[in-house]
């Protein structure tokens, strides 16, 4: 009997917990990159997808684990630069991320008693990376493909109904690597084109939408409602 009452207490607590603050979604969109071979443009994304799972704490904060893929692309042609024009270089680097995220809405938000049905917000926190250049045949490369970054970004949120948010998302990642465009000398390619800036670290962006589930382990309370 006491293991029995045990469990139902930990059953209770646990669903007390879960209910209304957790949240499960997806997301897909782009990747922009930013760098010695091209400046950021909207011209030429690379596919973006993801899992995200977000703890509501209040109306206000959040924190959120994100898992995604993307792939950085750059191209020198795009560029009007005599050195850009006289390497002719482009790459591609998958990008697999891990991330950990404070949230801040702006506007009460949440499955919660009397809160708007959107919100703006901002976000930051840390990430780890592993970046995958595509077409480099160097396994002499100068730099290791675990990094770290700190990601930064805004957003807006939208409550469908009770069980489901729609979120934009637009955030920037500052790296400490020069190398996500695989761009350094070797004894192949000309250093005047190839020695890079290693004082003007690279960066990426992810654009996104997504859809998440709010987890409702227990009928909503009557008193229930959105402000409009």
């Amino acid at each position: 009997m006491k293991k029995i009452s045990i469990l139902t207490l930990f059953i209770l607590f646990y669903s007390q917990i879960f209910a209304q603050k957790n949240e499960i979604g997806v997301f897909a969109g782009g990747t922009f990159y930013r760098g010695e071979v091209s400046d950021f443009s909207w011209k030429s994304p690379g596919a973006l997808g993801g899992l995200m799972f977000r703890q509501n704490w209040n109306r206000a904060f959040s924190t959120q684990l994100t898992f995604s893929r993307g792939n950085a692309k750059g191209a020198d042609r795009n560029s009007t630069g005599a050195i850009a024009q006289q390497r002719n270089y482009e790459f591609t680097t998958r990008i697999t991320e891990l991330s950990a995220q404070l949230v801040y809405n702006f506007y009460d938000f949440g499955h919660f008693a009397e809160t708007h049905p959107w919100t703006p917000y901002l976000f930051g926190g840390v990430a780890g990376f592993v970046m995958s250049p595509q077409n480099s045949q160097d396994n002499n490369a100068p730099y290791t493909t675990m990094q770290f970054a700190i990601p930064f970004g805004v957003g807006a949120k939208f409550m469908v109904n009770e069980n489901w948010n729609i979120s934009l998302q637009f955030g920037a990642r500052k790296t400490f690597t020069d190398y996500l465009d695989d761009v350094y000398v070797t004894g192949t390619r000309d250093p005047k084109l190839f020695a890079g800036n290693p004082n003007d670290k690279d960066m990426y962006f992810n654009a996104s939408i997504g859809i998440s589930y709010v987890f409702q382990s227990r009928p909503c309370p009557s008193f229930y409602k959105i402000r409009y």
